[in-house]
């Protein structure tokens, strides 16, 4: 159905520029939690799921479609990044909570 309406460079192209998109997003909430030492309202349950779903999507494509680089590459990419939100979730999770009984300390008042 998506090749009728997008031609195989055009697939081509947004698949090569996939990784530059999740390295912008999540590189740059990495960042933020990496400045801040705290993760907000980020879930690590969310978050695990999201790594768990990047790495059977990547078994699941070497199975149907094999070794296709583009499509591997951003799988690897979502699955780095998805490692290190989880693993500051994890690491900064005393200081997210001491900031947000602040902030629900601040609402009481």
């Amino acid at each position: 159905a998506i090749k009728k309406v997008l031609t195989q460079d055009t697939i081509y192209i947004l698949m090569v520029y996939n990784p530059i998109v999740l390295l912008t997003s999540r590189g740059s909430q990495i960042l933020a939690n990496h400045q801040q030492k705290q993760t907000g309202a980020q879930s690590l349950a969310t978050t695990g799921m999201n790594l768990t779903g990047s790495l059977i999507r990547t078994v699941t494509t070497i199975k149907e479609v094999g070794w296709d680089f583009h499509i591997l590459r951003s799988y690897g990419v979502s699955i780095t990044l998805n490692m290190i939100l989880f693993t500051q979730i994890v690491m900064y999770r005393e200081n997210t909570k001491r900031m947000l009984d602040d902030i629900k300390q601040k609402k009481k008042e």
